[in-house]
């Protein structure tokens, strides 16, 4: 998340002229990003040790590190090398744990169930072994790290894409067989994840056809709209998918969310007023007595302001629990 906002600035305060299409076009990209970085965030903040939500938690976040980094790392002009070596490691550990994520939630597939699965991928034996052997953690992260390690040797963007698509189309797949095997309730929670795999895919197709049919040609306002308009729609539907499947399966509950945020901001916003007034009076007296310098004095006062956060926070969580409306309901004969 910090990335991506760092990027967000360096993109809109670079001293290099760049087109207000392209500055758009990105900006919008790392909006996007940041946004289900914090979508993330919050199942993480919720999964507890659940593997399932954990394993969405983790496949959503690498996945969208890896256009964070890599833009910011280009940004600050880093050196290729490193920022090769973190776009092929946050790469492979963002599809590794999209695979895991499709076949873990909302419950772990068994090759019991894509044998008795109605569809062509439990029906045809080829199909069927092959989906059975990639549920075991080790082959899906072998698969992933050679496929990568792959198109660095081949240097190919072409080749990297059909590789990326690959993965996505695995991905929807499990999601798939865990869609039709699934009751009402399992189906309800892997919609949405399963609505996003696919937009992808065919974004993902629908662009590599545009950029195979232009092959270079054509002006360059039509290329950056053409590519403002793809990753716009790609972007769209990531945050619709995703925000959905979030919130609509349960894996979060929105009121946890609303109170967690009156929590933390509350408590945020009383200790920046506390220490406003506190520093407008102590600081000098603290420089005048103990001979430090007013930068010291303020750094020390802000540490302990910090330190305090998390008890005055929890008490306040405590008090809303206790004297809360579910509370009252509980308690009420």
């Amino acid at each position: 998340m910090l990335a991506a906002a760092a990027t967000l600035v360096l993109i809109w305060n670079a001293t290099v002229d760049r087109p207000l299409p392209e500055r758009i076009n990105e900006s919008m990209a790392m909006g996007s990003e940041l946004l289900l970085l914090g979508v993330a965030f919050l199942i993480a903040w919720r999964a507890g040790d659940h593997p399932p939500n954990v394993s969405i938690a983790l496949a959503v976040a690498f996945i969208f590190t890896n256009g964070a980094f890599l833009t910011l790392l280009e940004e600050l002009r880093v050196n290729a090398a490193i920022r090769a070596s973190v776009y092929v490691l946050t790469f492979i550990l963002g599809a590794a744990f999209y695979i895991r994520a499709a076949q873990l939630f909302p419950r772990e597939l068994t090759p019991a169930d894509i044998a008795s699965s109605p569809t062509i991928w439990g029906r045809i034996k080829p199909l069927r072994i092959v989906l059975i052997f990639f549920l075991r953690a080790p082959a899906v992260w072998l698969f992933v790290t050679g496929a990568t390690l792959l198109t660095v040797f081949v240097s190919n963007p072409h080749f990297a894409e059909a590789i990326r698509l690959v993965i996505v189309l695995t991905g929807l797949v499990y999601f798939y067989v865990m869609y039709r095997s699934g009751d009402v309730e399992m189906r309800r929670k892997v919609l949405w994840f399963l609505e996003a795999a696919l937009a992808n895919l065919v974004i993902g197709l629908l662009a590599e056809g545009v950029n195979t049919v232009m092959h270079g040609t054509g002006s360059p306002t039509l290329r950056v709209v053409l590519s403002v308009f793809i990753n716009s729609a790609n972007s769209l539907a990531e945050v619709i998918c995703i925000s959905a499947a979030v919130f609509y399966a349960g894996a979060i509950s929105p009121e946890l969310v609303i109170r967690k945020t009156f929590i933390y901001g509350t408590t945020a916003a009383l200790l920046l007023f506390t220490y406003a007034i506190v520093e407008a009076f102590l600081v000098n007296l603290l420089v005048d007595v103990t001979g430090i310098s007013d930068r010291f004095a303020s750094a020390l006062l802000g540490t302990l302001f910090g330190l305090a956060f998390h008890p005055i926070k929890n008490r306040m969580e405590h008090a809303l629990r206790r004297y809360g409306p579910l509370a009252r309901r509980q308690a009420a004969p």
